[in-house]
C-alpha cells in the first residue's frame, strides 16, 4: 500500500503505462480506408455490385513480372542495390487477385488482390572446391513488400485502378503505405504480343516526401499476361523444316512435357557464331548491343502439358547466373512461345522483341517483331566430341536483304556443365577405343581376387585433383564420368535397380537385381575391362617473377577436356581425350580447332589392405604430339585423395559400435559405484580403509573430461568428417548423454571420497593412514619421467592401475578388511581392460580406417598396442586378484611366508623384566 501513499510516483506509472499502451495500438491500428473516387474515379469509374452477383475463378488472374523503380534517395523506397559484387539481383513482381466480383455496369469488375514485390536475394561464393556440383551459395534477404489493394477493373478498356495500403518495416517499425496502382492492357483474350504494363505509386503528398518515412519511389511494372492466352505458333510453319533439318531419330522423345522442360530450360548455354561474325548488329537479334554475347538463358513463363505447348523469355549475356536471378533488361531479352514437333522430336519457337523500351523504365515497353526463330532438341547419342544435352538454334525469318537478318546461331550446353540436364534414353557411342587399345596394350595377368578396386559405377570415380611444381605451376581441377558402358553415369548412380555388372551395356542382360547398400557398387572385383568416358576440367596458373623489378606476374589458363578409354582390372584407366582449341570460342568447332592427341592415364588405389595403398589417385595428362607442333604442352602429374565410400560405411559403422560401447562402460561405471556405496552403506566400519589416492584418482578421471567438454553438453561443433558420414547429429546426442551419464558417475565418486576422508577424520586415522598412502605418489612420478611418456597417455595408464593405492595401503597395514565390494573392483577394472580388448581388434581388422577421429579407445587416451593391450589387461587382472586375496587371507598373504612371519613377529609387544612375574 505504500505506493498508493506517493500520488508522483503513481502519476508517473500511469503515464509510462500509457505511452506504452497507446504505441502499442497505434503500431497495430487498422490504417483509414483510402477514398476510390478520390484517386481513380476519372480513370476507372466505380460501381455498385450487383445483387446476384456471380464469382470468377481466379486461377488465370494471378501474373507475375519485373518492376523498375528511380532510386532509393527518398525513405522507404522500393528499389534496393542493384548488385553485390557483380551478381545482380532480380526485379521480379507478383499481383494475384483473391477477390473477383461482378457489378451493375457490363464488363464492370470489383477487385481485391494483392502486390509482392518478393525478397531481394544475394548470392555469393563459399567454399574453395574446383568441382561445380561443389559450388555452394548463401543468400541473404531484404524483407519483402506486399500491398492490399481494392479497386476496378474495365474488361473494355484493360484499364484496372486500385488503392490500399503496403506493410513497410522501417528501423523495427512497421508502416502503412498509402498507394495507388494503374495498370494499362489488362485484357480478358492475350497473345504473345500482350504486355501488362502500369505503375504503383505512393499517395504521400508531395510536400511531405522528404520527412514522411512511408513514402516510396513511382514504380514501373511490366507483367507477362496468363487470362486466356491464346498460341499462335503453328507447327506447319515453314520456315522451321526449311531451315533446321534433321533426322527425327537424333533426337529424344519427351515423355512428360512440362516437368522434363523444366529441369531442361532452367539452364544456361554456350552460343556458337558463323566464323565470319564480328559484330553483334549484324550476327544476332539484338542490334542495340556491340560485342557478341556468350552465352544464351531460358526461363520459362508457362507450361500447357496436355497441349504441349509453352512459353519462355530468351536472354542473351555475357555473365552466368546459373545462382542468382538477373533483373530484366528488355533490350536484350525475347519472348518466344513454342510447340513440340512430334514429327521432329523438336521444341520449335516463335520469339518477339520488347520494343521501344530503350529505358528500364518499362512506360513505352511493348512486343513485336516476331521473326526470330529457334528450335531445341535432345541428342539420343553422345560422343567423345559432343556431349551436349541440348543442342539448339536461333536463326532469322527474313531475307539476307532484309534490315534484322543474322546468320543461324547455334547454342548448346555449356561444356562445363555437360550431362548435368538428362532426358531419359541417352546414349553414348566411343569413338577412340582403337586409339586406346594402341596407346596402352593390355596386359594380361590373372586377376588378384583379394584385392579390390572402386567399381566404375560409383561415387569414387568423380574427384578433385591437384598439383604444385617448383617450376611456378599450380593446377587444380575435377574428373567426372560421363557414361559407363552405353549409358549415363549419372543415370547408373541415381537408378534403384542395378547390379555391378547389369546393365552396363546396351547388349548386356537388362535384368536388375535391387540396390541394398552402398557396398553393391563400391566394391568391385573386375573381370572384364570397363569402356568409360570422362569430362576433365583443370585450371592452371603459372608464376614468373620479372626480373627487372622482382615483379611475380600470373597467367591462368583453362582446360576442358572430354575423354574415354578402358577402366582395367588393376585399377587402371588409359582415356584418350580432345579439348576445343579454336582461337575464338565464340565461333562454330570446327576439325581444326579440335586437338585429340591427348593421353590421359588414372591409376586408382586399391580399397583394402591386401597392397601396398597410398590411398592417392594419381592423374597424368600428356600430349601425343612432337613438342615442335604449336599444340603441344608439357605432361600435368595431378593427385587425389581416395575416399571411398565402402571405408566411409565401414567407418560409421566402427563409430556406432564404438558410441554403444562408450554408452555401456559409462553407464556400468555408475552402476559398480552405486553398488560400492551400498556397501559401504551396510559395512560403514570399512570407510577409513578404502584407500583416499584410489578414490582421488578414479574421481579425477571423471571429472578431468568433464571439464576439458563442458562447453559439448550444450553446444556441439560438428567436425568436418561428421558431416562427410552423415552421422554429426548422432554424435552431437550420444557427447550429451556420456556426458550426462559421466557427470552422475562423478558424483557418486566424489561422495564415496567424501564419505572416506570424513570417516578417517571422526576416528583420528588421517594423517597415520595419509603417511602410508603418500609413499606411492613416488612410484608414479617415476613411472613417468623414467617412461619419457606422454601426459595423457599416462594418465590413462594410472587409471588403468587404479588398485595399486589399495594394495599399498592394504600391504603396509596387513589388513584384512573386505574395503571394496567385488562387482565394485571387479566391474570397474572390466571397464578399463574392454577399450583395450577393443583396440586389439580394431587394429587386426581386415581393412583401412577412413580417418583418425577414435569415440572409444582413443589412442590420446591411454597406451595403445599390440603389445600394450595385452600387458595392460593382465596387470588389471592380476591387481584385481590380489586385492581378492588380501581381503580373504590378509594384506601380505602373496608375499613369502619369511616376509609375512617377520610382519607377524613385529606384532608380538616386548615385555621387559620388572613386568614379569616373580
Amino acid at each position: 500500500m505504500t505506493i498508493f501513499r506517493k500520488p508522483k510516483l503513481v502519476i508517473f506509472f500511469f503515464c509510462v503505462f500509457n505511452t506504452l499502451s497507446l504505441n502499442s495500438i497505434s503500431s497495430f491500428a487498422v490504417p483509414k480506408k483510402i477514398s476510390y473516387a478520390d484517386h481513380c474515379a476519372s480513370f476507372v469509374p466505380e460501381s455498385t455490385l450487383k445483387l446476384d452477383r456471380s464469382y470468377h475463378p481466379l486461377d488465370e488472374y494471378h501474373h507475375t513480372g519485373y518492376y523498375y523503380t528511380g532510386g532509393d534517395t527518398v525513405n522507404g523506397g522500393l528499389s534496393r542495390n542493384s548488385s553485390y559484387g557483380h551478381y545482380q539481383l532480380g526485379n521480379s513482381v507478383e499481383f494475384r487477385v483473391w477477390s473477383f466480383e461482378e457489378t451493375d455496369v457490363h464488363g464492370l469488375f470489383k477487385l481485391q488482390a494483392n502486390v509482392r514485390f518478393p525478397k531481394v536475394r544475394t548470392y555469393y561464393y563459399l567454399g574453395n572446391s574446383t568441382t561445380s556440383s561443389s559450388f555452394r551459395s548463401r543468400s541473404s534477404h531484404a524483407d519483402p513488400r506486399w500491398f492490399r489493394l481494392h479497386g476496378f477493373w474495365s474488361e473494355s478498356s484493360g484499364k484496372l485502378c486500385m488503392v490500399g495500403y503496403g506493410r513497410y518495416t522501417n528501423q523495427g517499425t512497421s508502416l502503412n503505405q498509402p498507394a495507388i496502382l494503374k495498370l494499362y492492357n489488362l485484357t480478358n483474350s492475350t497473345s504473345i504480343t500482350s504486355l501488362i504494363s502500369g505503375t504503383i505509386e505512393s499517395l504521400i503528398p508531395s510536400s511531405d516526401i522528404v520527412k514522411d518515412p512511408r513514402y516510396f519511389d513511382p514504380v514501373t511494372i511490366l507483367m507477362l499476361p496468363r487470362m486466356n492466352y491464346q498460341y499462335t505458333i503453328s507447327t506447319e510453319d515453314t520456315s522451321f523444316g526449311e531451315t533446321d533439318d534433321h533426322d527425327p531419330s537424333s533426337s529424344l522423345k519427351l515423355e512428360r512435357f512440362c516437368s522434363q522442360l523444366s529441369v531442361v530450360l532452367y539452364d544456361e548455354f554456350d552460343l556458337k557464331y558463323s566464323s565470319n561474325c564480328v559484330s553483334a548488329r549484324n550476327c544476332t537479334p539484338l542490334a542495340v548491343l556491340d560485342h557478341l554475347p556468350r552465352l544464351v538463358s531460358i526461363k520459362s513463363i508457362d507450361c500447357l502439358e496436355s497441349e504441349r505447348r509453352l512459353r519462355i523469355l530468351l536472354e542473351f549475356t555475357d555473365s552466368s547466373n546459373r545462382w542468382f536471378q538477373r533483373r530484366l533488361n528488355t533490350n536484350t531479352t525475347l519472348v518466344a512461345e513454342g510447340s513440340w514437333d512430334a514429327k521432329k522430336n523438336q521444341l520449335q519457337f516463335i520469339a518477339c522483341h520488347f520494343l521501344e523500351g530503350a529505358t528500364d523504365s518499362f512506360n513505352n515497353s511493348h512486343v513485336g517483331d516476331c521473326s526470330t526463330r529457334l528450335s531445341l532438341r535432345f541428342p539420343t547419342t553422345w560422343t567423345i566430341e559432343n556431349t551436349s544435352s541440348v543442342v539448339g538454334h536461333i536463326w532469322s525469318n527474313k531475307s539476307k536483304m532484309e534490315s534484322g537478318y543474322f546468320p543461324k546461331i547455334t547454342f548448346k550446353t555449356q561444356q562445363s556443365e555437360a550431362g548435368r540436364v538428362r532426358v531419359p534414353g541417352t546414349k553414348y557411342e566411343y569413338t577412340k577405343l582403337d586409339q586406346v587399345n594402341k596407346l596402352c596394350p593390355r596386359k594380361k595377368s590373372a586377376p588378384n581376387k583379394t584385392i579390390a578396386y572402386p567399381s566404375p559405377i560409383s561415387y569414387e570415380m568423380r574427384f578433385d585433383m591437384s598439383a604444385s611444381s617448383s617450376k611456378g605451376l599450380d593446377a587444380w581441377g575435377y574428373s567426372e564420368p560421363v557414361s559407363v558402358g552405353n549409358k549415363l553415369y549419372d543415370e547408373l548412380l541415381s537408378s534403384t535397380q542395378y547390379t555391378n555388372k547389369a546393365a552396363i551395356n546396351e547388349d548386356e542382360d537388362d535384368s536388375l537385381a535391387p540396390l541394398s547398400s552402398v557396398m553393391m557398387i563400391s566394391s568391385y572385383n573386375h573381370s572384364i575391362p570397363t569402356n568409360i568416358s570422362y569430362r576433365i576440367s583443370i585450371q592452371m596458373l603459372e608464376r614468373s617473377v620479372q626480373n627487372s623489378s622482382n615483379i611475380i606476374l600470373h597467367r591462368s589458363t583453362h582446360m576442358q577436356i572430354s575423354a574415354e578409354g578402358i577402366y582395367n582390372t588393376e585399377g587402371s584407366l588409359c582415356m584418350v581425350g580432345c579439348r576445343n582449341v579454336g582461337s575464338n570460342n565464340y565461333h562454330q568447332t570446327t576439325e581444326d580447332s579440335v586437338d585429340c592427341d591427348i593421353l590421359i592415364n588414372f591409376q586408382f588405389p586399391p580399397e583394402n589392405q591386401h597392397s601396398n595403398n597410398t590411398g592417392f589417385i594419381k592423374v597424368s595428362i600428356e600430349s601425343t604430339r612432337k613438342k615442335s607442333d604449336p599444340l603441344h604442352f608439357e605432361r600435368l602429374d595431378l593427385s587425389s585423395a581416395a575416399s571411398y565410400m565402402i571405408e566411409a560405411e565401414r567407418s560409421i559403422w566402427r563409430m556406432d559400435m564404438e558410441i554403444i560401447l562408450v554408452l555401456v562402460s559409462t553407464t556400468l561405471a555408475c552402476v559398480f559405484v552405486a553398488l560400492q556405496q551400498f556397501h559401504v552403506k551396510k559395512h560403514p566400519d570399512v570407510l577409513p580403509t578404502i584407500s583416499i589416492l584410489m578414490l582421488l584418482t578414479l574421481t579425477l578421471g571423471y571429472m578431468i573430461p568433464l571439464m576439458l567438454n563442458f562447453d559439448a553438453m550444450f553446444t556441439h561443433s560438428t567436425n568436418h568428417k561428421d558431416v562427410l558420414l552423415q552421422s554429426g547429429g548422432w554424435l552431437a546426442v550420444h557427447e550429451v548423454i556420456v556426458r550426462v551419464i559421466t557427470m552422475v558417475a562423478f558424483l557418486l565418486q566424489f561422495r564415496l571420497l567424501q564419505q572416506t576422508w570424513s570417516a578417517r577424520s571422526a576416528n583420528g586415522m588421517q594423517k597415520e593412514l595419509w603417511d602410508v598412502e603418500k609413499k606411492a605418489l613416488p612410484l608414479y612420478l617415476i613411472g613417468f619421467f623414467g617412461a619419457s611418456m606422454d601426459l595423457n597417455s599416462y594418465a590413462g595408464l594410472v587409471l588403468d592401475g587404479f588398485l595399486l593405492p589399495q594394495i599399498l595401503l592394504n600391504l603396509v597395514r596387513k589388513s584384512k578388511e573386505k574395503a571394496l565390494s567385488i562387482p565394485f573392483y571387479i566391474g570397474t577394472t572390466l571397464v578399463r581392460v574392454l577399450p583395450h580388448a577393443y583396440d586389439l581388434y580394431r587394429t587386426n581388422s581386415s581393412h583401412q580406417q577412413l580417418d583418425e577421429s577414435y569415440i572409444y579407445a582413443s589412442p590420446v587416451a591411454d597406451f595403445y598396442s599390440t603389445s600394450w593391450d595385452v600387458i595392460i589387461p593382465i596387470g588389471c587382472l592380476l591387481f584385481s586378484l590380489i586385492i581378492f586375496l588380501q581381503q580373504k587371507f590378509g594384506g601380505r598373504c602373496f608375499l613369502p611366508k619369511k616376509l609375512r612371519e617377520q610382519g607377524l613377529y613385529e606384532e608380538v609387544p616386548s615385555v621387559s623384566e620388572d613386568e614379569l612375574p616373580k
